[in-house]
C-alpha cells in the first residue's frame, strides 16, 4: 500500500498563494468558490457554536489531509467532520479501496496517517482556513460565511481511546496552541501578508466527538465510551448509529425488494452482532441525560455505512465484506433515522450523512439535521466543485418558500416542523426512482482505448475525482513537444555507438501527471477514465523528494525534482532504469544518465556533444535519448515559470495575493 505523505504548510501556502491569481486553488477553479447567497441565511448552531450552514464533508477521504479540508471550505463546507482516528494507525488497507462507479463501496475504514500527522494536518488545516478567512478573496469569507467548525471522530473502542496516543490527539484537538504556535512560527517570511492574526485564531480546534463504534461493538461498552468522553474529557458527544438498527428484513426489504438492489448482499451476521434497538434507546437517553448534567450536548448521527458481502471483482476476494454509501444508503438511513426520532419522542440533535447530494440536501436541512455532511457524490466526476450546487438547491427552497433563515425555512415546509418534514421526504424517498437499482445501474463509459505515459483524451476527470488533489496537469512547452527524430547509442567495447533513432513527439502539450506522497492508490481516478489503465497506475508518478522515491516500493515507480540556483534536476525509475536529467540554465546543457553512459547535450536543441559510458557497463546496452527528451519534458513542465502543482509548491517564492 502506498503511504501519504503530507506536505508542510510553508509548500501548501505558497500554492495558495500562486494558485488563486491563476483563477483556482489546488485545481478547484474560482468559478466552483461558494458565494452566499445576499439576503439569506444560511447558519445553524451545532453543540452551542455557530456554523455558517450545515455542510461538509464526512469523516472519510475529503477531510484526512489539509487540502481537502481547505478544498470542502472553499466549496462551501462549514462542518468538516475530520477523519476517524484510532489507536491502529498502523492499518494495511487493500487497493484499490473505493469503488464509486454508481452506487458506492469502500473498504477502507479509518485514517491512513499516524495519529500526530492526523493532528498536525487539522492543525494545518486550521491555520490555513483563517487565513483564507482573513482574506476573503472577494466571496464573504471575512463575514459571517466563513464561519467554520471542526468536528473531530474517533473510534473504536474504549481502551483505544483511553490510550495515551489517542488521549493525546484528543488534547492536542481540545489545545492547539503549541502546534499553532509553531506553525506560526515557521511562517515563511516572503508570506506574511497571508499570515493572519495569531489572537483571532483560536487554540480550540474542537469542541465535539463524534464516536464511531465499529461493527460488533457491545451497548455497554458504546456507553462506557461516551461516559468517557462527557466526564473525563468533558466534551459533547454525538455516537453514530449503524444502518443494521434498522434490522436485517427491514433493511434488505428496502434495499433488495423495494429500492431493486437484488445483487447486494446485507451481512447478516453484523445485524445480529451490531446494536440493537431497545438498547440504543435505553443508552441515548441516559447519555443525553448525563451530558445536559454536566452542561455538554449528546447527538446521534445517521448513520454508518452499511456492512454487505463483497460480491464485486473490484476488491480482493480476502475482502468477504465491503461497506455500502450512495443511493441505497439514504434511504435505508433516512427513514432509519425517522423511526428512531419518532420512538425517541424527544428532542435529540442529528447528525446525518447517506448519500447526500444536492437534491437531497435541502430535504435534510429542513429536517432539522445538523451537520449534513456527503462523502460518495463528491467521489463522482466534478469532486469538491459539486458541493456549491448543494447550496444553490437549498438557496432555491428558500426563496420558493419565501424566507430567510433556516429556522423559518424548516416552519415553512409542508410539515411544518423537523420531524413531520423528516416523515414527508423519507416517504418520498422510498418512492423517487433516482435511489432504485435501475437508475443506478450505468457505469462510467469507456472508449476501449489504452491509456499511456503521455498523450490521452485530456478529459481532466482524474484530476478532480481526487479527494487529495494528486492528480494535476502540466503544459510542455512547445520547444519540447514539437516531433524530433532522437539516436539510439549502443555500447560497444566500451563505446557508444549511434544505431537507428526513436521519433519523439507529443500528440498534446497538456499532459497528466500524478503526485505519490499525495496518492494512497484508491482507485477512484480508474473508475471514471474513459482509458484503460489507471492514471494513478500509468501517468507520470512525481514523489516530494528523492528519499521518499527511493524509500517507496519498487513498484512505484517515479520522479523526483530537484532544484539548485543554476541547474534544474530530475531523477527516477522508469520501465526498470534509473534515469536522471540535469538542466544547466547558465550553461544551456543537458546531461542525461541511465546509469549506463552520461550524454551531454545542447538545450533545448538536444544537439550531442559528448558521451561518457560508465565502466562496467554492459554491452549492447542501448541508450536512449527519447528518454532524455521525455524527462526534459516533463522537468519543464512541473517548473515552467507559471507552473503550479504540488511538485514545483516548494520552490515558488511568494507569490502576490489575488486582487
Amino acid at each position: 500500500m502506498a503511504d501519504l505523505i503530507p506536505q508542510p504548510l510553508d509548500a501548501l501556502l505558497r500554492r495558495i498563494a500562486a494558485e488563486l491569481p491563476l483563477g483556482r486553488c489546488f485545481d478547484l477553479p474560482a468559478r466552483s468558490f461558494h458565494r452566499a447567497p445576499e439576503g439569506l441565511d444560511f447558519s445553524v448552531t451545532f453543540h452551542g457554536e455557530r456554523a455558517a450552514n450545515a455542510l461538509g464533508p464526512a469523516a472519510g477521504p475529503q477531510s484526512q489531509l489539509a487540502q481537502n479540508i481547505v478544498l470542502s471550505y472553499l466549496a462551501g463546507g462549514r462542518v468538516m467532520e475530520l477523519k476517524t482516528v484510532q489507536i491502529n494507525d498502523e492499518l494495511v488497507i487493500p487497493r484499490p479501496c473505493i469503488d464509486a462507479t454508481n452506487v458506492g463501496y469502500n473498504v477502507e475504514w479509518s485514517q491512513e496517517l499516524k495519529l500526530e500527522a492526523s493532528l498536525r494536518e487539522y492543525q494545518k488545516a486550521w491555520v490555513l482556513l483563517h487565513a483564507l478567512r482573513a482574506r476573503g478573496l472577494g466571496i464573504g469569507l471575512e463575514g459571517p460565511n466563513g464561519d467554520f467548525l471542526f468536528d473531530m471522530s474517533v473510534g473504536y473502542d474504549l481502551k483505544g481511546i483511553q490510550s495515551p496516543p489517542v488521549r493525546a490527539f484528543i488534547d492536542g484537538m481540545l489545545d492547539a496552541r503549541r502546534g499553532l504556535d509553531a506553525l506560526f512560527d515557521a511562517w515563511p517570511a516572503d508570506l506574511r501578508d497571508w499570515r493572519p492574526e495569531r489572537a483571532k485564531v483560536p487554540d480550540r480546534l474542537s469542541a465535539c466527538i463524534t464516536l464511531s463504534t465499529f461493527h460488533g461493538c457491545p451497548a455497554e461498552e458504546i456507553e462506557r465510551i461516551c461516559e468517557h468522553l462527557l466526564t473525563d474529557a468533558g466534551i459533547h458527544v454525538v455516537v453514530k448509529l449503524n444502518p443494521t438498527l434498522l434490522g436485517y428484513e427491514a433493511v434488505r426489504e428496502l434495499l433488495c425488494d423495494r429500492l431493486g438492489y437484488r445483487d447486494i448482499r446485507p451481512h447478516q451476521e453484523s445485524f445480529d452482532k451490531d446494536l440493537q434497538w431497545d438498547a440504543a434507546l435505553g443508552l441515548v437517553r441516559r447519555l443525553q441525560s448525563l451530558a445536559a448534567s454536566r452542561g455538554l450536548t449528546f447527538g446521534a448521527k445517521f448513520s454508518n455505512t452499511l456492512v454487505v458481502e463483497n460480491h464485486k471483482a473490484f476488491f480482493p476476494a480476502s475482502e468477504k465484506v465491503m461497506y455500502l454509501s450512495g443511493a441505497p444508503l439514504h434511504v435505508i438511513t433516512f427513514e432509519l433515522c425517522r423511526r428512531f426520532r419518532e420512538a425517541y419522542g424527544g428532542s435529540l440533535p442529528i447528525s446525518f450523512s447517506a448519500g447526500v447530494d444536492a437534491k437531497n440536501f435541502p430535504d435534510c436541512v429542513a429536517a432539522g439535521m445538523t451537520p449534513v455532511t456527503t462523502c460518495t457524490d463528491l467521489l463522482k466526476p466534478g469532486g469538491y466543485a459539486r458541493l456549491p450546487k448543494y447550496l444553490d438547491q437549498l438557496a432555491a427552497r428558500m426563496k420558493a418558500r419565501g424566507v430567510a433563515t433556516v429556522r423559518d425555512f424548516i416552519q415553512a415546509e409542508p410539515g411544518g416542523s423537523a420531524l413531520a418534514n423528516h416523515s414527508a421526504s423519507a416517504a418520498k424517498a422510498v418512492q423517487d426512482k433516482r435511489y432504485a437499482a435501475a437508475q443506478n445501474s450505468a457505469v462510467p463509459r469507456r472508449l476501449g482505448s489504452k491509456l499511456w505515459f503521455f498523450d490521452c483524451v485530456s478529459c481532466d476527470k482524474c484530476i478532480p475525482v481526487c479527494p487529495n488533489d494528486a492528480n494535476f496537469s502540466i503544459e510542455v512547452p512547445e520547444s519540447l513537444a514539437a516531433e524530433v527524430a532522437l539516436p539510439d547509442l549502443v555500447v560497444r567495447g566500451g563505446q557508444a555507438v549511434e544505431e537507428g533513432q526513436r521519433v519523439f513527439k507529443l500528440k498534446d502539450k497538456h499532459q497528466l501527471a500524478n503526485y505519490a506522497d499525495f496518492c494512497n492508490e484508491c482507485g477512484n481516478c480508474d473508475v471514471f477514465c474513459p482509458e484503460e489503465g489507471g492514471p494513478y497506475v500509468v501517468k507520470p508518478r512525481f514523489f516530494g523528494s528523492r528519499a521518499r522515491m527511493e524509500s517507496a516500493p519498487a513498484r512505484l515507480e517515479g520522479f523526483a525534482v530537484e532544484r539548485e540556483p543554476e541547474v534544474d534536476r530530475i531523477v527516477g525509475r522508469h520501465e526498470g532504469q534509473r534515469l536522471s536529467l540535469e538542466l544547466d540554465r547558465a550553461r544551456s546543457v543537458a546531461r542525461f544518465d541511465d546509469g549506463a553512459a552520461c550524454v551531454e547535450l545542447s538545450f533545448p536543441g538536444f544537439e550531442r556533444r559528448s558521451v561518457q559510458v560508465h565502466p562496467g557497463a554492459a554491452e549492447g546496452h542501448v541508450v536512449r535519448l527519447d528518454r532524455a527528451r521525455a524527462l526534459a519534458a516533463l522537468l519543464a513542465g512541473v517548473l515552467a515559470e507559471g507552473a503550479v502543482s504540488p511538485v514545483s509548491a516548494p520552490f515558488l517564492p511568494g507569490a502576490r495575493a489575488p486582487a
